[in-house]
């Protein structure tokens, strides 16, 4: 079967429906959130996933873009859509300064750097004062009016119309990682990945495919904290806080890493699901990290991935096999 397929069609069309369906503005707002944390954890995905390199930066990278984006609209004016790819590019490029220092590390003397960078980059959020304003933040932060030709400007503050901005940046950001690793670039993240010793034998370069991995995911996590601080309309060093590269974490590994479509799907059920849980009181952390400890031990792969090919029919995955 070429093309998406139909259940990947009927998905896109019900997400477009959301907003015509849910007119309770909290849970609008958690499709937003978890819209942008989708754009972020595909990033990710190529890095843990595929490649295999656990690292620690991604938050870093998603509070780098999130603070360039906010300086640009706040100290030169630039809009939204202008700071955006200014923040991708701008964090692309200082992950590949990064990367050329890192990616040839391994195992926990990566993990450690990518952690100590992640702080370096807090400290300089926080103490920067007269540029970041520290503690105190950049508030403020506008969306713009959106025009498309042949229709006009689109005023999209409202939360019904910035979704929609939110869905079409996750579906850009998924097929531009679903064409990557589908492609021979992506073939040779996994051969990185499951043997890099082979790898490096049939003359693939481990480092030149663990930065292209690692680049495209920090742009990708910069592209989200764009949009995140455009639509909270506020940013301070808590982006750079630990706990936000352990859910991003949580949502692909719990998902299933190195799939896409598992860790797209963790980010939308593991921002809903702890709030849902709020309502539980004193259980709800209990009961969240039951969940964790049990798919941690006992299913390596994920929860969410696995359980979706155990549920569609196996002639159908084996005709989409043989397509791809």
């Amino acid at each position: 079967m070429r093309g998406l397929p139909v259940a990947a069609a009927l998905i896109v069309v019900a997400l477009c429906a959301v907003p015509l369906v849910v007119h309770d503005e909290y849970f609008l707002h958690l499709f937003i959130v978890s819209g942008v944390f989708v754009i972020a954890v595909l990033g990710l995905d190529l890095i843990v996933g595929y490649v295999g390199q656990l690292s620690l930066a991604h938050a870093a990278f998603f509070a780098m873009g999130a603070y360039t984006s906010a300086l640009l609209f706040v100290r030169l004016k630039w809009s939204m859509w202008a700071g955006l790819p200014a923040a991708a590019l701008l964090v692309g490029l200082i992950a590949l300064v990064l990367g050329s220092v890192i990616l040839r590390t391994r195992g926990h003397r990566f993990i450690i750097i990518t952690v100590v960078f992640a702080e370096l980059m807090k400290l300089v959020a926080t103490n920067w004062v007269d540029m970041t304003r520290g503690f105190m933040g950049l508030p403020g932060l506008a969306v713009p009016p959106l025009w498309i030709p042949g229709i006009g400007t689109i005023d999209i503050t409202a939360k019904s119309h910035f979704y929609y901005v939110v869905l079409f940046a996750a579906i850009v950001a998924f097929l531009l990682c679903r064409a990557l690793v589908r492609s021979s670039v992506g073939h040779k993240f996994v051969l990185v990945r499951e043997n890099e010793p082979l790898a490096e034998s049939l003359g693939i370069s481990a480092f030149r495919y663990s930065m292209i991995a690692f680049v495209v995911g920090a742009a990708l996590a910069a592209a989200a904290g764009s949009l995140y601080a455009h639509y909270v309309g506020f940013v301070s060093p808590d982006l750079f806080n630990f706990s936000y590269v352990t859910i991003m974490l949580i949502m692909v590994i719990l998902g299933g890493k190195g799939t896409l479509v598992g860790p797209a799907l963790g980010a939308v059920i593991f921002t809903f699901l702890p709030e849902l849980l709020r309502e539980a009181s004193h259980w709800r952390m209990i009961v969240f990290a039951t969940i964790l400890i049990v798919a941690t031990l006992f299913m390596p792969k994920g929860i969410i991935f696995p359980l979706i090919t155990h549920l569609v029919p196996r002639n159908w995955r084996l005709r989409n096999a043989r397509a791809a």
